[in-house]
């Protein structure tokens, strides 16, 4: 696949992700929706915010930082920093909506997915030596 095409297919992707999200918080009631309203929300919020932070996280790398070498390495890199960025807002507005979420909760999620990045960063660095 080309990096334009997979440009492409991304946006579409995108795109149909938030028109499955609006279409989700305009027609579910959340007092009657019971646990699978929430499920499908959170996935579709999921799903878009991952589609919408790898592309402009791509962007970001390509455009202005010129890193213009693999373009695999880049997008797969986007992509992991998409998901983690997502997780961790999904976790955060989960928490908020339970009334769980403090300072040290999101301090502890944000210092985990640190940790879970530096993981990945030691595993690339190790398959370059």
């Amino acid at each position: 696949m080309t990096f334009r095409m997979y440009l492409v297919l991304m946006t579409i992707a995108t795109i149909l992700s938030w028109g499955a999200w609006v279409l989700v918080l305009n027609t579910t009631n959340p007092q009657e929706a019971g646990t699978g309203g929430f499920v499908i929300f959170f996935v579709t919020l999921l799903l878009s915010l991952v589609g919408t932070l790898t592309l402009f996280g791509t962007a970001y790398r390509v455009l202005f930082l010129r890193r213009s070498g693999v373009m695999a390495r880049e997008v797969r890199v986007a992509f992991r920093h998409a998901v983690f960025l997502s997780i961790a807002a999904i976790l955060a507005l989960f928490l908020s909506a339970q009334g769980w979420l403090s300072w040290w909760a999101l301090l502890l999620l944000l210092v985990t997915m640190s940790a879970v990045e530096y993981v990945f960063l030691l595993r690339e660095e190790s398959r370059r030596s």
